[in-house]
């Protein structure tokens, strides 16, 4: 294989079936989230090759046309993914052999090298494919195309026939032109709730979004401000500056591109892995949290009571409820009415862009009734134009207090999208790189701080309707940012008259599609401690704010993880009836055992923090069988891993068995295990005939050596 580095790679061809995928256990293994699992299969036979496609994604090119099965013929390029794979005929002298078949894969489908593409004049028929080349990478040519090759994975976009195939025009532009009419409202909606100016939502929806569609590799998430980046933004800030003066706007662009450096670094040293930290149970239990805190923080305008921010939620309720009397009548009848007409347009018409609906009709009835003067606020002047290009003003004092809150941001942004992209990716069959979602939202959230936003992220409601409205390509993002353009440019005089409380009803009813109830029962009824996370985050988002709680829902994880870890799963196997199957005894009550023998599964790697737990259950089993017990197999199959604590446990066990004159066998040992008990010495002290493939040529050592006896 030939990458940026000038590496290549020639695979011979043998007679029968070539898996090519990204599944490292395939015969031509091309890591790429653009190659699929199982992507094409070449099958050679002495008179020839056929290539196939095997349903891929992104699908698999012959000469630049797409195929699904195709016989090859010397001097064939082919291309999958971001791979161009050659093929070549030449002779090849051999005292066995005529020739010899070869395939030779290169990293960048746009390469143009002075090759051999025909066959050597001294080829037969029959004779096979072998590549030449005289590609030298220290060229300028070849830097050229290193280049052109890390721009096509920076800008998938760039790329779009290999990644998307044809391009259903209509369907996209219908996509993007129905997802910015819910953007619009919503972006103006967010912005409020984060303390901003609602022209900072529309913007924070404009040259993000084009940036994300451009780079990012999921192809129909829609980036832009949502739910839980403005709440946290709020609740950051409110401490450091009031809400709307120029020090808090600054604060929020500053934080943005904080934000947007650190997924771009964390993109660039590959951690994308950290998500994992954030588990699942922890963000949807987080999710419902900031949901009910928005929810209710809506109160106040569908009240239409002027109420200052609150540090916590309990303190806002009980400074809530002293002021109900203050209730707007004619503020709260809006609305009310504006959330049943939002679920009554999700019920029975629910392609129907029901905010921006609402938008229209109250923003009508407001100039006309003239609702301000009776007490009803209504938005006010909102800028007209596209912002100007601007880099955000950095203070080091100010960095240093935000840099927890950028970091929090980060990571949630990060983890709400990637989220989003593997739900989507799973259902339309495209594979989502987290590295690469990683520089993408970094990239977007720098273009929002630049260009007077402030901090985006996935949405899910957006996305799915983006996906349900028949968006197949990033073109829909595009077109949804030029929407948003144009209704910056033209219709923003006319938000003036736009009710607070028509915005209040949006984020309410878009905050309670968040909690998803079902999720809960299932968690509950797949694994409690699962649920129990859920719940243990949502009640510490609540009670002790949004950061607290986040913080205190992922070290509950780890903790969790720890505890289960140090605690792992362990069963005595028994052979099933007429099989060589062993199976856990208190599952499969019918699993025979052998008197003497015990056969003890680890369902865990050892390390330092399992070591007792090993040592004791293994006492455990000595003490319970003390009378009989003559030999103990230690099922090794799940063991991955093993560090100098557990060798030495295994040594200490070791010369406890010798001492009781107890037979010590170790099964189903991996390679890596085994390497380390070598250099250990362990292999050596019990011997190699201590140590078998399977179970079944354990218990078969044993029992011979019984019987000898």
């Amino acid at each position: 294989m030939r990458g940026v580095d000038g590496s290549h790679r020639d695979y011979a061809l043998e007679d029968g079936t070539w898996i090519v995928g990204r599944n490292p256990t395939s015969e031509i293994c091309l890591k790429d989230s653009q190659v699929s699992w199982q992507h094409a299969a070449l099958v050679c036979a002495h008179d020839g090759c056929v290539l196939e496609d095997l349903g891929s994604t992104n699908g698999t090119f012959l000469q630049d046309q797409r195929i699904q099965r195709r016989v090859l013929h010397p001097g064939d390029r082919i291309k999958i993914g971001p791979f161009e794979l050659l093929m070549q005929a030449v002779h090849v002298p051999s005292p066995n052999s005529a020739s010899e078949r070869t395939l030779f894969a290169v990293a960048d489908t746009h390469l143009q090298r002075k090759i051999g593409r025909h066959p050597d004049p001294g080829a037969t028929g029959t004779a096979t494919n072998r590549l030449k080349t005289d590609v030298d990478r220290r060229t300028i040519p070849s830097l050229i195309r290193a280049w052109r090759f890390d721009i096509k994975r920076l800008l998938p976009i760039t790329n779009w026939s290999a990644l998307y195939g044809s391009v259903n025009l209509r369907h996209e532009v219908s996509a993007g032109m129905t997802v910015a009419a819910l953007l619009v409202p919503q972006g103006v909606a967010y912005a409020l709730l984060a303390g901003l100016p609602p022209i900072m939502g529309l913007y924070a929806s404009i040259l993000p979004m084009l940036v994300y569609a451009l780079t990012g590799s999921g192809r129909q998430t829609s980036v832009g401000p949502v739910t839980v980046d403005s709440l946290i933004l709020v609740l950051g800030l409110s401490t450091m500056a009031g809400h709307g003066t120029s020090a808090y706007l600054a604060l929020a662009v500053m934080v943005t591109a904080m934000i947007g450096v650190i997924q771009l670094v964390m993109g660039a040293c590959r951690l994308g892995f950290l998500v994992n930290f954030l588990s699942y149970p922890v963000l949807a239990g987080f999710t419902s949290a900031v949901a009910i805190i928005t929810a209710l923080g809506q109160l106040k305008h569908l009240l239409g009571i002027r109420q200052p921010q609150w540090p916590t939620l309990y303190q806002s309720m009980l400074d809530l409820l002293a002021r109900l009397p203050q209730t707007n009548m004619e503020t709260l009848v809006i609305g009310v009415g504006c959330m049943v007409i939002l679920w009554g347009l999700r019920q029975w018409a629910p392609s129907a862009p029901g905010p921006l609906v609402l938008v229209v009709i109250c923003t009508a009835l407001a100039y006309l009734l003239q609702l301000d003067a009776q007490g009803v606020a209504v938005l006010g002047p909102v800028p007209v134009g596209l912002p100007n290009l601007s880099l955000p003003t950095l203070h080091w004092p100010a960095l240093q207090q935000l840099w927890p809150l950028a970091m929090t941001m980060a990571l949630v942004g990060f983890a709400q999208t990637i989220s989003i992209g593997k739900s989507l990716g799973n259902k339309y069959g495209y594979d989502i790189d987290a590295n690469r979602e990683l520089t993408a939202l970094g990239l977007s959230n720098l273009a929002s701080s630049m260009s007077q936003g402030y901090a985006v992220s996935g949405s899910q409601a957006r996305s799915a309707l983006n996906a349900s409205s028949g968006a197949k390509t990033p073109l829909a993002a595009i077109v949804c940012a030029i929407c948003v353009a144009l209704a910056t440019i033209y219709l923003t005089p006319l938000f003036h008259y736009l009710p607070n409380v028509t915005l209040a009803a949006i984020l309410v009813v878009s905050a309670i599609r968040l909690i998803d109830l079902q999720e809960v029962r299932y968690l509950f009824q797949v694994k409690l401690t699962e649920g129990l996370l859920l719940l243990f985050t949502f009640a510490m988002t609540l009670l002790l704010g949004v950061m607290p709680g986040l913080l205190l829902g992922i070290v509950a994880s780890i903790l969790l993880f720890i505890t289960l870890n140090t605690r792992p799963n362990t069963a005595i196997l028994g052979r099933l009836p007429g099989t060589n199957i062993f199976r856990n005894v208190e599952h499969f009550p019918e699993a025979e055992t052998l008197p003497g023998l015990v056969i003890l599964r680890i369902d865990a790697s050892l390390y330092f923090a399992n070591v007792v737990f090993l040592k004791e259950k293994i006492h455990e089993i000595c003490d319970r069988h003390q009378a009989d017990l003559k030999a103990i197999i230690l099922d090794a199959s799940a063991v991955n891993d093993l560090d100098s604590s557990a060798d030495t446990a295994l040594h200490q066990l070791s010369d406890e068995f010798r001492n009781k004159r107890i037979a010590f066998y170790i099964a189903g040992v991996k390679a890596p295990v085994r390497e380390v008990m070598q250099r250990s010495g362990l292999y050596g002290i019990l011997g190699g005939d201590h140590f078998f493939f399977t179970i079944d040529a354990a218990v078969k050592r044993y029992q011979e050596l019984s019987l000898k006896k």
